[in-house]
């Protein structure tokens, strides 16, 4: 079942936010690739787990612009709150992407995969105006 925030997507409404169907875009094109197209993993992990492994937006979205190498380089050998083991490569998005589709596809896979509340996301990613 569809989080209520995400209902839209399904109708082909255009009630979801403006950051999260960007953030989808930029899923469907970029990450789904080693994802999958619904966040249940291939090549790359599933994504589920998404707010566990990165607590805050912050981190998730450093990930994301870092990719696994730079990541090694910079913080070591695990990721994530879990400390898991780096074992596959995760490619460098920094360069690739903008600083906003990087914080619009992290808020779109931790409310579309997992869970989280679109508001409360939206606000950890940068996402929302005061």
């Amino acid at each position: 079942m569809l989080p209520l925030s995400l209902v839209g997507i399904a109708c082909g409404g255009s009630s979801l936010p403006e950051a999260l169907r960007d953030g989808r875009e930029v899923y469907g094109d970029v990450c789904s690739t080693c994802h999958g197209n619904r966040g249940q993993g291939g090549v790359g992990p599933e994504l589920s787990g998404v707010l566990e492994t990165w607590p805050t937006c912050e981190q998730h979205q450093e990930w994301i612009a870092l990719g696994s190498e730079r990541w090694k380089d910079e913080h070591g050998l695990t990721y994530g709150a879990t400390d898991k083991a780096i074992t596959k490569v995760m490619p460098e998005h920094e360069g690739r992407l903008s600083a906003r589709e990087i914080a619009a596809v992290a808020a779109f896979e931790r409310v579309e995969y997992g869970g989280g509340d679109t508001d409360v996301v939206l606000a950890d990613c940068g996402l929302t105006t005061p």
